[in-house]
């Protein structure tokens, strides 16, 4: 149903520059945001889950839904021992 509606989208310059922006705009807060999260972590185990996400989404290429459940579910555990 979108479909015209989207082909507009990419023909129209100014749209273009926009999402070219809003792409670099949110690599950019979500690189600021990482650094003092990472640096607040508390725990050691905090660290390997941090590890296991990043080789996950980086190395193996997988999904950033399952690496947040992964993480989130590895941490809880983790948390209780």
């Amino acid at each position: 149903m979108g479909g015209p509606r989207l082909d507009r989208l990419r023909d129209n310059e100014r749209a273009q520059a926009f999402l070219t922006g809003a792409g670099a705009a949110a690599i950019g807060a979500i690189a600021g945001s990482a650094v003092p999260l990472g640096l607040a972590l508390a725990h050691r185990w905090q660290l390997g889950v941090l590890v296991a996400a990043v080789l996950w989404l980086l190395v193996f290429r997988r999904g950033v839904v399952a690496a947040l459940l992964g993480a989130g579910v590895f941490g809880a555990l983790l948390a209780i021992v």
